[in-house]
């Protein structure tokens, strides 16, 4: 679940609270009234914020809650646009028009910024609880890696990739195949059935469709810690007595 506050220069501001699932948008509505700049509004858990502002794409931002981390979308064209994201913690990036990122610390904030118009939107949302040691509660090893391709061929992409690099295509489908057992799949077929679902389930979307997909797994897993060193351990482990 997602809490959003937001504003819109000194004079409008509001919070939402979306749901997984759900999304907040900030959208051009050019059928407001003339006095009236922005309408925030509910339907079926979706809160839309519209301005009647003609250089507001339709849709400028997007929001997502999902069972994971939140996914932002920058549908904002530039129009003399500025879009940033902000951690809490200092860092920012500035997402192209089209791009989708995934938000992954509480509290950080989304600005887009025309000459006239400022809007902000902080997002925070509830963290992944790290269990405590020897708290008896079951911890991620290699066996669960077994109950989803998206998992594994992650933690094997990155157990296999140099610290500066990613491993290669031929190792990472020759690994992948070897672990599950079956005969190895042709390079489409990989990445049709593995690695692009792999991507696309942690909340990426790639740019196109010749771009390495290989660099966007490894550097979202490593951004986010998915994987803990000792698990990478285990799998280059197993991998070697396969």
């Amino acid at each position: 679940m997602l809490h959003i506050a937001w504003s819109a220069g000194d004079q409008y501001a509001g919070e939402a609270v979306v749901e997984p699932g759900s999304a907040f948008i900030l959208a051009r509505r050019m059928n407001l009234p003339e006095q009236q700049r922005l309408v925030a509004e509910t339907i079926d858990g979706t809160t839309y914020v519209f301005v009647r502002l003609p250089y507001v794409s339709d849709p400028a931002l997007v929001v997502t809650a999902t069972a994971g981390q939140p996914v932002v979308h920058r549908g904002q064209r530039d129009n003399g646009a500025v879009v940033e994201l902000t951690s809490p913690f200092g860092g920012s990036t500035t997402p192209a028009p089209g791009q989708k990122i995934s938000l992954t610390d509480s509290g950080s904030r989304i600005e887009l910024r025309f000459p006239d118009l400022t809007f902000t939107a902080v997002v925070t949302f509830a963290l992944p609880h790290a269990a405590a040691p020897d708290s008896g509660t079951v911890q991620l090893g290699v066996d669960s890696l077994q109950d989803s391709d998206a998992w594994l061929v992650g933690a094997i992409a990155v157990a296999l990739s140099p610290e500066h690099g990613v491993v290669a295509h031929g190792d990472l489908k020759r690994a992948f195949a070897l672990w599950r057992g079956i005969d190895e799949p042709s390079d489409g077929g990989f990445d049709r059935n593995v690695l692009r679902p792999a991507i696309e389930s942690r909340g990426l979307e790639l740019p196109g469709p010749r771009l390495n997909k290989i660099v966007y797994l490894v550097d979202r897993c490593r951004r986010t810690s998915e994987f803990p060193a000792r698990l990478l351990d285990d799998v280059r482990q197993r991998l070697q007595t396969l």
